[in-house]
Formats: C-alpha cells, sequence, structure tokens
C-alpha cells in the first residue's frame, strides 16, 4: 500500500472517530427515549393504526412487554430503590401548556410494569374539526385540556404531552415557545443538535435537571405543522436514569401521533 493510500485510510479513520465522538457529545445520533422520539414521531395514519393496536400487533406487543418487564427488573434492584427520581403524578412539567392537575397514582416503589394494552387515541380539535391525536398505554390514563393531552406513566418518571400551539407562526417560532417552557420546567439545560425527521417535525432534544425534584432528565420535543398553518408540539420528559427503560414505549408512543391532514386522508 502507498504512502498516500495509508495516510488517506488514517484520515478517513480519525473522520470517524470524530463524528461517532460528536455523536456521542449530542449530535444527530441519539439513543434510549431521545433517539425514539427523532426516530418515531408523527407515524401518520398508517403509524396510528399499528400504535393503536399495541398489545394485539405481535412485533409492538413483544417489543413493549419486554422492556416493561426489564424495567420492572431494574426497578426492583438496590441501585434503583436508592437513587433519587422524579414523581411527575405530582408535578407534571407541562412545557407546552397549562399545568395539568397532579394526578393520583402509585408510588414508583410499589407500581406496576407498564400494560401493553392502549388506551382510546384522545383528539384534540379545534373548530370542530380534529387536529392532533395520540394513542397513549392504558395506565398513562391522560389527562385532557382545552389545548392538550398528556399522560405520566405508572412508576411517574416518564411524562408526555400533546398540544395545539396556538399563536405560533411557523416551527421556529414553536421551538422558540418551546425553549421557554422547558425553562419553567428545567435547569442546567443542554441542547443537542436539532433534528427533522422524515415526517417534516422539528425535534428538540437534550438533558436537563428538574428544577422541582433536582432529578437529572432528559427530554424531546416535537413541532410539526399539522396542516393549514396549525402548529402543535409534542413533549417527552423521562428520569435519565432510566431513559433506556422506556425507549419502545416512547417510540410507540410517537408512531401513533397523527395531524389534520392525515385525519382528513382517511376519510
Amino acid at each position: 500500500m502507498s504512502k498516500f493510500r495509508i495516510l488517506g485510510v488514517a484520515a478517513l479513520a480519525l473522520l470517524t472517530l470524530a463524528r461517532d465522538s460528536t455523536a456521542q457529545r449530542g449530535g444527530a445520533v441519539r439513543t434510549g427515549a431521545r433517539g425514539a422520539v427523532v426516530g418515531g414521531l408523527v407515524g401518520g395514519e398508517s403509524g396510528a393504526a399499528t400504535g393503536a393496536k399495541i398489545g394485539v400487533v405481535t412485533g409492538a406487543a413483544r417489543s413493549v412487554g419486554q422492556e416493561a418487564q426489564a424495567r420492572a427488573q431494574y426497578q426492583a434492584t438496590a441501585a434503583y430503590q436508592s437513587a433519587p427520581r422524579s414523581d411527575f403524578n405530582q408535578a407534571p412539567p407541562a412545557v407546552l401548556g397549562d399545568a395539568p392537575s397532579a394526578a393520583t397514582a402509585p408510588s414508583a416503589a410499589t407500581a406496576p410494569p407498564a400494560a401493553t394494552a392502549p388506551s382510546p387515541e384522545a383528539v384534540l380539535q379545534k373548530n370542530g374539526k380534529p387536529v392532533v391525536g395520540v394513542t397513549l398505554l392504558a395506565d398513562w390514563k391522560p389527562t385532557t385540556g382545552a389545548n392538550h393531552v398528556s399522560g405520566v406513566s405508572a412508576d411517574g418518571q416518564a411524562f408526555a404531552m400533546i398540544a395545539i400551539l396556538d399563536g405560533v407562526a411557523d416551527k421556529q417560532a414553536g421551538i422558540a415557545k418551546v425553549k421557554q417552557g422547558l425553562l419553567r420546567y428545567l435547569q442546567d439545560i443542554k441542547y443537542d443538535d436539532q433534528t427533522e425527521t422524515k415526517r417534516g417535525a422539528t425535534v428538540v432534544t437534550g438533558t436537563a435537571k428538574g428544577k422541582k425534584a433536582g432529578v437529572d432528565v432528559v427530554f424531546a420535543v416535537g413541532v410539526m405543522d399539522a396542516g393549514a398553518g396549525q402548529i402543535v408540539g409534542a413533549a417527552f420528559i423521562v428520569d435519565s436514569k432510566i431513559e433506556d427503560y422506556y425507549k419502545e414505549t416512547i417510540r410507540q408512543i410517537c408512531q401513533t401521533v397523527r395531524v389534520g391532514d392525515d385525519f382528513a386522508a382517511k376519510k
């Protein structure tokens, strides 16, 4: 091999290492719950149909069920029991709108594994027309307001919220509003690179610390055009120590999200 080819191979190897290092520090490649949102947000009509059958479709039931079992095993460990953790049932981080009332749920120590059955699809409407819908797992028990639907996992360590963002002109304005919302509930925020999904959602992810509980969390917030210029948002916040045990659950929720154009296509 010539000297120039050797130098070329070495340079390529260095570039590859640099790229991987950047990804691990918060580049375009993400794992856990954040990666699930980037890869799965806005499933559309077909995604919603699949997500709505969680527990019936074999592959989805298996992945979410296996994750629930792994999560239960992890939650039984001494390391988990001694670690500080959030309780979003008591302090819902409603970064996309008005905070819902604190829900009553079992404590993290006694919470059952996440269910694999879905709750009914929750659909937000405006002027009598559907704008955005989402299907949460049954034990998340969504809380619905005038312009949002939210849910908290049974153990209180994962939070999801879908909302209509009124008064927002475009996705970048939506991202700016989202960041203001994050500041109300989180501190020490570190953002990953902004991402655009295949369906056109703009996603911002990162790490932070909850202001009330002081627990390290990860977050992923997506903003999208639901049709006719109506901007909607989806937010997910999960305790960082359990992030990898919620990625399949979060992915399935993301894949059930459908927006106005998807409802129109179904007719």
